[in-house]
């Protein structure tokens, strides 16, 4: 016989014919619910009726069955603390919208912002802690505001002066150049 690379190996080299581990047989007893490891006591065991189900629980569910001896118990849903409203959370961009969109979508978006953030902080008020956002739900009603009033001046500034964006067009366009020399050139 030879080894992997081809070499001889000595007659006191040889493999076994059928290889043990050093710890055989196991030190430890068979289980008696495997096949053929019963002993007429485990079978005299065996052969008591198995228990009664479980109890309903009292609100009428079933109860959940019982975890077999040594498992560890099923893991618990982590803990997770108080979402933001998303309310609060559209109140407050919709009166950030309101006040850089001044004019037409100001005066839409100011009414929207003030009336979610209105409704952001009853829903934050009786959800009993778990949701959060107050300060940016009152953020919103007070950027609806001021979305809302500016708005309304810019378009009674825009009905008084109807001209006023083309005139403001026209004067960024157009540059003015004296003939004469500057003084002191």
């Amino acid at each position: 016989m030879t080894d992997p690379w081809g070499n001889p190996l000595s007659p006191d080299d040889q493999r076994p014919v059928n290889p043990q581990p050093e710890d055989y047989p196991p030190d430890f007893a068979p289980n008696p619910a495997w096949p053929g490891a019963q002993t007429p006591e485990t079978a005299a065991s065996a052969a008591a009726p198995p228990p009664p189900p479980p109890m309903p629980a009292p609100d009428g569910s079933p109860a959940s069955p019982p975890a077999w001896p040594g498992t560890p118990p099923p893991p618990q849903p982590a803990w997770q603390g108080p979402k933001f409203s998303g309310m609060a959370i559209a109140s407050m961009v919709c009166g950030i919208l309101s006040i850089t969109c001044t004019g037409f979508l100001g005066i839409v978006l100011g009414p929207i912002a003030l009336g979610l953030g209105l409704t952001g902080r009853k829903a934050i008020a009786g959800s009993n802690g778990w949701k959060k956002g107050d300060g940016m739900a009152i953020a919103g009603i007070v950027t609806g505001v001021i979305g809302i009033i500016l708005s309304i001046v810019y378009l009674i500034f825009l009905i008084r002066n109807p001209n006023f964006i083309t005139d403001f067009v026209d004067n960024l366009t157009t540059t003015t150049t004296t003939g004469e020399k500057l003084q002191g050139a």
